[in-house]
């Protein structure tokens, strides 16, 4: 590519992303993508490649993504739930378990709804009244 090449694209670039809807794109990408990321930095301490190669970088990312999608599960589910769903895997039996897991993750929603309700309720109300 030649060098005017490079400056038409880079000008194209920064016009489509000075617009608005570009904008909230990025934005709502920031709050749903970057998170595990952030977590993935943050809590398992990973923060650099140890391996080298491309084939190696990506085993060790799959085994870094596997332990937080099994941390989240092990979040959302909890130990007990996951113990009784490895034995319905086991058994080859997951109709019961299904309806189990569904009813949990339903309430587990509907306790975080209110909590975050009143969070943000509180959040509204001026610090002299909120300690009374």
């Amino acid at each position: 590519m030649y060098r005017w090449e490079h400056e038409n694209l880079i000008n194209e670039y920064t016009t489509k992303m000075a617009t608005q809807e570009a904008k909230a794109i990025v934005k709502k990408r920031g709050s749903i993508v970057e998170h595990p990321f952030g977590t993935i930095k943050r809590t398992l301490g990973w923060d650099h490649f140890l391996m080298r190669t491309k084939k190696k970088v990506l085993g060790e990312n799959a085994l870094i993504m596997f332990t937080y999608n099994f941390k989240r599960l092990l979040n959302l589910i909890g130990i007990a739930l996951f113990k009784k769903l490895c034995k319905a895997i086991k058994e080859n039996d997951l109709t019961q378990i299904r309806e189990e897991i569904a009813v949990y993750i339903l309430a587990f929603g509907v306790n975080l709804g209110c909590f975050l309700e009143r969070f943000l309720f509180l959040r509204n109300i001026p610090k002299k009244i909120r300690y009374l």
